[in-house]
């Protein structure tokens, strides 16, 4: 997280945990809190979003009005997400309300599509099951031919599920935090 603020955030003070009490402390009492500005733009799209976090409702608060629309789809709900720019950070909103930080958006959209190759998998898998049930069953009532043609598709599909259990395996969990990191030697 402070990596984090440092990368995306305006700082005023960059100093060792040891010594934020004492600068807290000081600021405390030699700058008191500023007046806040309930109706800046920004104080009212925070609200808005607090809300939505609180209740729900997303479309019906106005979410769709307060980013800029985006090309992306909420991992979760598939629903159109808007970006929320502040400084050097983003943020997305779907219209349904589910929020993502970049980072935590690419990594979600990375486990969705990890949890896809698995349902994938087992929808070719179980789609042989029967293949080779109807297969045996031709083949038991003196229907060689067609029950080749069964079998036959139970193969192709198996061998088409091995092509995602391979993607599945070396498939990557990707995130801001991981990519173009050095491992540790």
């Amino acid at each position: 997280m402070p990596r984090s603020a440092l990368d995306h955030v305006e700082i005023d003070y960059n100093l060792p945990s040891t010594e934020i009490g004492a600068l807290l402390g000081r600021l405390a009492v030699d700058h008191p809190a500023p007046a806040v500005d309930n109706g800046s733009e920004t104080e009212t799209r925070m609200g808005k979003e607090v809300e939505i976090a609180a209740e729900d409702g997303a479309f019906q608060k106005g979410i769709m009005e307060i980013g800029t629309l985006t090309p992306f789809t909420c991992p979760e709900c598939h629903g159109a997400l808007v970006k929320i720019a502040e400084g050097k950070m983003s943020r997305f909103r779907c219209h349904t309300g589910h929020a993502y930080s970049d980072n935590a958006l690419l990594e979600a959209v990375m486990e969705s599509t990890g949890a896809l190759l698995w349902q994938v998998i087992r929808s070719l898998e179980e789609g042989v099951m029967p293949l080779n049930h109807m297969g045996d069953h031709l083949r038991v009532a003196g229907d060689p031919d067609r029950a080749e043609i069964f079998s036959s598709k139970a193969r192709e599909l198996e061998l088409r599920s091995k092509t995602f259990h391979d993607a599945a395996f070396n498939h990557e969990s990707l995130s801001g935090d991981n990519l173009g990191q050095r491992p540790e030697a």
